[in-house]
C-alpha cells in the first residue's frame, strides 16, 4: 500500500474545492441570466395579465406612433372627410341655377361684314333658339313641392324666370313675392318630391365657425367652397333705412353664386348667400350673406300675404360714438340716438323724444340702429314692446304699442311758395369758441318750402363756414340748425339767430357742444370740438 504525503493530499482537496466553487459561480451567473432573459415569456405562460389601454398623450401635437397614426387616420381625418362628403351631398341637390329668358333676333347674325361674307353666313345660317338664356344666380329649394328662395335684384323686372335642378331637369318659375328691403324673393316651379334645406339658427353662428357656400359662380353647376363666419352684423353700405345685417365670410363668393345657400356643418341653412366686396368683381374673400333668421322671416311672410309686413315704431335713429357718450352721459357707446320722431307714430304716442338714447328693446340690448329697425321691423302690429332709454342721463322705461308699417310715410308739409328770397347774414367772427367763423340767417316761408320743411319749422340756415374753425368740415352750407346741448344739461332749441347769439356767447372756449341739424332728408347729433 502505497500513500501519498500529506502535503500533497492537502493540495489536492484545495484544488477540488476551489473547482467546485468556480463552476458554482458559473452556474450562479448562467441561471439569473437566464431568468432576466425569460422572465417575460415564462410569467405570461403562467397567468395571462388583463388588457390595458394604451392613451395618447393629449400634449403631444403630433402622432409619433405606428399604431397613433393609424387611430387619426381612420377615426379623424377619414371621419372628417366622410362628413364633408354627406353634409355636402345633401345640399347640392336643394341649390338650383336660375336663368333669365329674353328673345334673339334670327337676323342678328346677318348685320355685321360685307356682302360676300353675309351671303356665306346665310347658307350655313341655322335659325337660332327662340330664348337666349343667361344665368342670374343661385337659388334654394325650402319645400318639396317647389319653393325657392333667391335674392330680390336676380329676379326683379325679369320678363321670364326658368330653374335648372341639380340633375338638369329644368322649370319655368313663377315669382310668388319680392321684398328689394331685405333683397329676398320667392319663387314657385311645378314639382314635386324635391330635395329640400333645412333652416338653421344664424343667431347660434359664432365668428370662427365653418361655413360651406353653395351656388353657381359663373354658371358652374354645383360649385362648393368653404370658409368661416368672418364677422355678423354686417352693414356694408351704411344704410339707415335698409334691413341689413349680413354675415360675413372668406368662402368663396363669386358673380353667380347670389340667392344661393350658406351652410354650417350640420348641413343647415344659416345664410343667403348676396353680395361680395371687390374691385375687381371676383371673390376678396369678403363676402356677405344675408342670416337666416332674417331671410326665413321675409320668407314665411311673402308665402302667406304676398309681401312682407314689418312693425312700425315711428323714430330714426344714429349711432352714438364717444363723443356723444359724453355729452349725452351714457355708460356704454352701445344704443340708437333718436334723431326724429314721427307725427302721430307708435314712439310719439309712447312720450319718446329726439335726443332720447333706446338700449333695450322687448328685453334685449339694442347694440346700434341697425339692430334696432332690424328688431321693431319683426315684431307683429299690435304688440306692446318695453323700451329702455336713456334722457339727460336718467334711465327710463315705457311700453310702446307696435303698428303696421305704412307703405309711404309722410315727409312734412311742402309749402311751393314761390317769391325772392331777401336774406340778412349774420357772421359769428372769430368768437373763442366752438361756434366761430358761421355764416347764418333766419328761416323764412321760401327757404322752408325749398329745403321741403314744415311751415312751422324752427332753427337756423348755415349759409357758409369758415376755414380755420372748429366747425370746418363738420357743419356745411344748407345745414339747418334745430338745437344745441352742452355737456349735461338739456336740449336748448334754436329760434332765430338772435337766439343763437345770445346762446353762444356764454359758451366757453374750452367746451365741446352736440349740434342737432337737418341736412337734406337725414336728421342727425354732429358733435363741434375745441
Amino acid at each position: 500500500m502505497t500513500f501519498m504525503p500529506k502535503e500533497t493530499k492537502k493540495g489536492e482537496f484545495l484544488l477540488t474545492l476551489s473547482g467546485f466553487l468556480i463552476a458554482g459561480l458559473v452556474g450562479l451567473l448562467i441561471g439569473l441570466s437566464a431568468f432576466l432573459i425569460f422572465k417575460p415569456a415564462s410569467s405570461s405562460s403562467q397567468k395571462s395579465a388583463p388588457p390595458t389601454t394604451v392613451e395618447v398623450p393629449v400634449a403631444r401635437a403630433l402622432p409619433v406612433h405606428p399604431k397613433e397614426i393609424g387611430v387619426f387616420r381612420n377615426n379623424l381625418l377619414e371621419t372628417i372627410n366622410e362628413e364633408y362628403v354627406r353634409i355636402i351631398g345633401q345640399a347640392l341637390p336643394a341649390v338650383v341655377n336660375i336663368f333669365s329668358a329674353r328673345p334673339v333676333e334670327g337676323s342678328a347674325d346677318l348685320e355685321d361684314g360685307n356682302q360676300k361674307e353675309t351671303k356665306q353666313k346665310r347658307k350655313t345660317w341655322k335659325k337660332p333658339p327662340m330664348d337666349e338664356e343667361t344665368s342670374l344666380g343661385s337659388g334654394i329649394i325650402l319645400s318639396d313641392d317647389g319653393n325657392i328662395l333667391t335674392n330680390a335684384h336676380l329676379v326683379k323686372n325679369a320678363r321670364e324666370i326658368r330653374v335648372q335642378l341639380f340633375d338638369g331637369r329644368r322649370y319655368e318659375a313663377k315669382l310668388l313675392g319680392i321684398d328689394s328691403p331685405t333683397d329676398v324673393a320667392v319663387l314657385k316651379i311645378s314639382a314635386q318630391h324635391l330635395s329640400v334645406l333645412n333652416w338653421g339658427d344664424s343667431d347660434a353662428l359664432q365668428v370662427g365657425e365653418q361655413v360651406f357656400a353653395v351656388g353657381n359662380p359663373f354658371g358652374l353647376t354645383g360649385s362648393v367652397s368653404r370658409g368661416i363666419v368672418s364677422a355678423k352684423g354686417r352693414n356694408p353700405t351704411l344704410s339707415s333705412t335698409s334691413y341689413e345685417d349680413f354675415i360675413q365670410t372668406d368662402a368663396a363668393i363669386n358673380p353667380g353664386n347670389s340667392g344661393g345657400a350658406l351652410i354650417n356643418v350640420r348641413g343647415e341653412l344659416v345664410g343667403i348667400n348676396t353680395a361680395i366686396y371687390s374691385g375687381n368683381g371676383g371673390s376678396n374673400g369678403i363676402g356677405f350673406a344675408i342670416p337666416s333668421k332674417l331671410a326665413k322671416f321675409a320668407y314665411a311672410s311673402l308665402l302667406t300675404k304676398g309681401k312682407v309686413i314689418r312693425g312700425f315704431l315711428g323714430v330714426e335713429t344714429q349711432e352714438v360714438d364717444e363723443d356723444l357718450q359724453q355729452i349725452f352721459g351714457l355708460p356704454t357707446t352701445e344704443g340708437a340716438l333718436i334723431t326724429k320722431v314721427e307725427p302721430h307714430s307708435p314712439a310719439s304716442k309712447a312720450g319718446l323724444q329726439r335726443g332720447d338714447i333706446i338700449v333695450k328693446y322687448n328685453e334685449m340690448p339694442v347694440k346700434d340702429p341697425a339692430e334696432l329697425r332690424i328688431s321693431v321691423s319683426q315684431s307683429p302690429a299690435g304688440s306692446k314692446i318695453p323700451i329702455v332709454f336713456y334722457r339727460e342721463g336718467q334711465k327710463h322705461q315705457i311700453y310702446v304699442e307696435i303698428t303696421e308699417q305704412p307703405e309711404n310715410i309722410a315727409s312734412g308739409a311742402n309749402d311751393e311758395s314761390g317769391g325772392n328770397p331777401s336774406w340778412k347774414v349774420t357772421v359769428t367772427g372769430d368768437l373763442q369758441n366752438v361756434f366761430g367763423g358761421l355764416h347764418i340767417v333766419d328761416l323764412d316761408p321760401t327757404l322752408r318750402s325749398r329745403l321741403s320743411l314744415s311751415p312751422k319749422a324752427t332753427g337756423i340756415y348755415l349759409v357758409d363756414v369758415e376755414g380755420g374753425y372748429p366747425a370746418f368740415d363738420l357743419l356745411y352750407p344748407g345745414d339747418v340748425i334745430e338745437e344745441i346741448r352742452r355737456p349735461g344739461s338739456a336740449p336748448i332749441k334754436i329760434r332765430s339767430v338772435a337766439e343763437f347769439l345770445q346762446l353762444i356767447n356764454q359758451i366757453p372756449a374750452t367746451e365741446s357742444v352736440a349740434v342737432f341739424l337737418q341736412r337734406g332728408n337725414n336728421q342727425m347729433f354732429v358733435l363741434l370740438k375745441p
